[in-house]
């Protein structure tokens, strides 16, 4: 499947336009699997035996799942009504804004009362509270998950240069390369760089925009092939917990090591799923709907539920299963934090009415 020359505007790709249930409904799937990264701990899932450490890398690095339909709907939803200027005021009001106004009570946390030495000294040896307050914006470091938003934002103002290789018909002449610097550089230690963690997720994101360009493409291929690359993605699960060990690799850029096996499993799996969900398309599954229409709520509200857990108390075990949790009870963990997160963005809702996109992004 080439994409070296531009397309003329006979030869665009048939994109047909409107709602995609298969794609909604992947988002409801993609945020659980984001919950579910957050909730094993409390779950008392201690990964150690080969069985568990597949699992949990199947489970792990679910971001690349919303980063792939990121840049698909960037595709399908603003290629065809551009306006630079909109997009990213709307991604300011309702991205930027509530991750700053739900990361203002952490930071003021973790610059009076918080952990024992504080986050800013231990990662970064900063003393000056106006210095360390601007490190928790720049990072994201203040609750866990919050360091996409940095990430995100520099990925939206890319948008103009992805809007060029759309045109420019090179969206696979330039991810393809970045994957594999990707696969070589991986996640960022701690996922305090959020530069990294752009150079990371951009090919990811770049395939979300080439697929959507490309549905009469890339819909017959994942639905004709979808098992193999389905034993694929496992195989690759089982071969990083056999040689490497369980979960995101998370490194400094430059330091070489074992390639990121873990990259090219999810885009396999997401592939899949796209394609088990397609076969559904003309089905609408109500409570992924629903989740869908929340996900970025319950995004911004559930680390206010994991993260207070293991950042006050020592232990992060909740239940007290003291290590006798598995793949089950961090999925039933993972619900039931998805059902309270929720039901409180439903009150903010409705409390707020539309004002609740500043502070939830809903």
């Amino acid at each position: 499947m080439s994409d070296n020359t531009a397309p003329t505007a006979a030869e665009k790709p048939a994109v047909k336009k409107g709602f995609l249930n298969s794609i909604n409904h992947f988002r409801g799937i993609a945020i659980i699997f984001i919950v579910m990264a957050h909730c094993y701990r409390p779950a008392g899932w201690e990964v150690e035996t080969l069985a568990d450490k597949a699992w949990f890398n199947l489970m792990m690095n679910g971001t690349v799942f919303f980063v792939f339909i990121s840049g698909f709907l960037f595709h399908h939803v603003f290629y065809h009504r551009w306006d630079y200027q909109k997009y990213m005021k709307n991604k300011t009001k309702f991205v930027f804004l509530p991750y700053l106004i739900l990361s203002l009570p952490w930071i003021v946390w973790h610059l009076t009362t918080g952990t024992d030495p504080a986050l800013h000294i231990l990662y970064a040896e900063i003393q000056n509270p106006v210095k360390a307050a601007s490190w928790y914006v720049i990072t994201g470091r203040t609750l866990t998950a919050y360091w996409y938003i940095p990430m995100g934002m520099m990925l939206f103002a890319l948008s103009p240069w992805v809007m060029h290789l759309i045109k420019r018909g090179h969206l696979l002449t330039v991810s393809l390369p970045l994957f594999i610097i990707a696969m070589v550089i991986h996640r960022p230690e701690s996922n305090l760089n959020a530069i990294q963690s752009l150079f990371y997720f951009l090919p990811v994101y770049l395939f979300g925009v080439w697929g959507s360009a490309h549905r009469d493409k890339l819909f017959p291929f994942i639905d004709k092939h979808w098992i193999a690359m389905l034993v694929a993605a496992v195989a690759l699960a089982i071969g990083q917990a056999y040689w490497f060990g369980a979960g995101v690799l998370n490194k400094a850029a430059f330091e070489l090591t074992v390639p990121d096996l873990m990259l090219p499993q999810k885009m396999l799996l997401a592939l899949v799923i796209l394609a088990i969900l397609n076969k559904f398309e003309h089905i609408s599954i109500k409570p992924l709907q629903k989740l869908a229409e929340v996900s970025f709520a319950v995004y911004f509200i559930h680390p206010w539920i994991t993260t207070p857990w293991w950042m006050i108390y020592e232990s992060p075990d909740i239940f007290g299963f003291a290590g006798q949790g598995n793949i089950f009870t961090t999925l039933v963990v993972t619900m039931g934090v998805i059902v309270i997160s929720y039901f409180i963005a439903i009150v903010i809702k409705k409390l707020l009415s539309k004002r609740s996109r500043y502070l939830i992004g809903w």
